[in-house]
């Protein structure tokens, strides 16, 4: 995503509304947006040390519009009452929030829905978990925040025999509709064919929760995730799911997404993530959720061509 969505995935960048007056958001989200324009609110604060950079339109509102897909845990998920954001991403938002000097309202859709929401003006930005590719910067721009890989998930003792990439090629293999990850496999099956092998059965899903049973039920011998997602969906799995151990693809930054006109924003929010990297908020946050290793010392845009694997 790739970020999943709520019933649906994945659902790059950015903020969280204040957790304690967030009103209630529906959990089960269909194609189209469900809790649309629920979040804390609260009034522009224009002494913010970026008020200033905001769009007027913005500073107006005194909120971002958030298109997520609020399904993905740990990046962001609803808690078990089915209205409490929670996720590192979300703790993130909340320290930008104090740069800004505006909320950010947070919708929650389908992730396959949120770039077409976007081009057409319903949000603002898309955050959450979203991975920054090169196809996706000839329409949009990407707020560059994290970087992570893939990984893939397997049924507890890898029944399947996944072991290597190659290991995939003749087998069913789960991701989420609308995310790098099934991109990934097509591509993985056009390999395998090229070497004489079976194409990889490539079973797209609507949200994370079906690509698990997937597996768990056998129909599919791995799905593919981003690798803290990946993480968190075998710890909560009550043993049933495992992490394939030195198996990463595909590492990507991850970023904020704006339409290409949205240069104002985009710069401001560049400056805000900067900001909470520069005073050490940023690290407090990613150290609490044992997310250290994908955090960035720079803060960028539009970085898929560029070396992932530094900073």
């Amino acid at each position: 995503m790739a970020r999943s969505a709520v019933q649906n995935r994945h659902c790059l960048f950015l903020l969280g509304l204040p957790l304690a007056s967030l009103m209630a958001l529906a959990v089960g989200c269909g194609p189209a947006d469900s809790g649309e324009g629920k979040s804390a609110g609260g009034s522009a604060k224009s002494n913010a040390p970026l008020f200033s950079e905001l769009p007027a339109r913005i500073q107006k509102a005194g909120t971002i519009s958030v298109g997520s897909s609020v399904d993905y845990p740990p990046f962001e998920y609803y808690a078990a009452d089915g209205k409490t954001l929670q996720g590192f991403e979300p703790e993130l938002a909340k320290e930008l929030e104090s740069q800004l000097g505006v909320t950010f309202t947070w919708n929650n859709a389908s992730f396959d829905t949120l770039f077409t929401a976007l081009r057409s003006g319903r949000y603002d930005i898309v955050y959450g978990a979203t991975n920054d590719t090169a196809e996706r910067e000839k329409t949009f721009d990407f707020v560059n925040y994290l970087r992570s890989s893939q990984s893939f998930v397997v049924a507890k003792g890898n029944p399947q025999g996944v072991e290597k990439v190659e290991d995939i090629c003749g087998k069913a293999v789960a991701a989420v509709r609308g995310g790098v990850q099934a991109q990934f496999l097509e591509k993985q099956s056009q390999d395998c064919v090229k070497a004489g092998k079976q194409k990889v059965d490539v079973l797209t899903f609507g949200g994370n929760a079906d690509e698990q049973l997937a597996v768990k039920q056998g129909r599919a011998a791995a799905l593919l995730e981003n690798y803290p997602t990946a993480v968190d969906f075998a710890k909560k799995s009550d043993g049933k799911l495992e992490v394939v151990p030195n198996l990463q693809v595909e590492q990507r930054f991850f970023g904020m997404v704006l339409t290409k006109d949205n240069t104002q924003l985009r710069d401001a929010l560049v400056k805000a993530w900067q900001a909470v990297i520069d005073d050490g908020s940023y690290g407090k946050v990613l150290d609490k959720w044992g997310l250290a290793e994908i955090g960035v010392e720079k803060a960028g845009v539009n970085g898929a061509n560029s070396d992932a694997t530094g900073s």
